[in-house]
């Protein structure tokens, strides 16, 4: 996709997602490398669309790092580009967003990128007196970083095409990104998927228990199992780097390995695991990074 036409498609999205920071792209040439950053979407929770371009074409393997984390550029209609994730904890303000290319030689250009503020006010949920023993169950720990090992999956190919669709026919309520203590339980978060915090990973929708949960976009069923805290936990891969993690079901009615399309139904919400209240937990993980699934409703390409 051509950079204007790139630009537009992201102006759209501020219409679904509030408080979207004001749409700028920074521009950088090191030689015959040009690097564009789209901050449309650059705020905690969400990405930061970097496109490379050069007169020679891009000749090897390029990364973008921020914040510890490295996101691979994938060759597509549009040119080369990566999407990077903003951890939800990232402050506002500038920061480095750091550009490798290697091939022969090895190539790094420094960009200065503007992280807008967002808001996540923290919240608190009671755990359930029955289920309060699973937060201390000697599992969660190694079975956390197992998790945090599948969500880091990266293949090369892009199986998803067009926005995401919502995974239940229902709005939800606010939880990605809010710090949240879970009373009798804490901590939690982050000893569901390793990653350190106590902030929410996913969205939540507050369904009845067994409403049906549909692939919000094509993918690879790549995980199937039930761990201490997230109960029934279904992993779809949707490809460079792209991860849906489905939490606390009341049944999977895919197998590992399945291919999904958009709408395919991959189970019944429910309240396994340490859940307080039946609901669906979606989860969209970008490089191992949870991000506001919002962001991936919005982006068509």
């Amino acid at each position: 996709m051509p950079l204007s036409k790139l630009r537009l498609t992201l102006l759209a999205a501020l219409a679904l997602l509030p408080d979207a920071a004001h749409s700028q792209i920074v521009q950088k040439r090191a030689g015959r490398l040009s690097i564009a950053a789209e901050q449309t979407l650059a705020y905690p929770g969400g990405v930061i669309v970097v496109q490379l371009a050069s007169t020679r074409g891009i000749r090897g393997y390029a990364t973008a790092n921020f914040d510890g984390h490295r996101s691979v550029f994938f060759a597509g209609p549009g040119g080369v580009r990566a999407l990077v994730p903003i951890p939800a904890t990232t402050p506002p303000g500038p920061h480095t967003l750091g550009i490798e290319v290697r091939g022969r030689g090895r190539i790094r250009v420094p960009l200065t990128v503007e992280v807008a503020v967002r808001d996540y006010p923290p919240r608190t949920i009671t755990v359930p007196e029955a289920k309060r023993p699973l937060a201390i169950d000697p599992r969660a720990v190694r079975e956390s970083r197992e998790l945090l090992r599948r969500l880091r999956t990266l293949t090369l190919v892009r199986l998803w095409r067009g926005p995401f669709a919502s995974p239940v026919a229902a709005e939800p309520t606010y939880s990605y990104g809010a710090p949240t203590t879970y009373l009798g339980g804490s901590p939690v978060e982050s000893r569901t998927d390793g990653v350190f915090g106590e902030y929410h990973r996913g969205m939540d929708y507050q369904v009845p228990e067994g409403t049906p949960v549909l692939a919000p976009a094509s993918g690879i069923v790549f995980f199937v199992g039930d761990l201490p805290l997230s109960g029934k936990t279904l992993l779809v891969d949707h490809g460079q780097g792209v991860v849906s993690a489905f939490f606390h079901l009341s049944r999977v009615e895919v197998a590992e390995g399945q291919v999904v399309e958009p709408a395919s139904a991959l189970g019944r919400s429910g309240s396994s695991g340490i859940a307080a209240t039946p609901h669906l937990h979606w989860g969209v993980y970008l490089h191992g990074v949870a991000v506001d699934p919002r962001v991936f409703q919005s982006l068509t390409e």
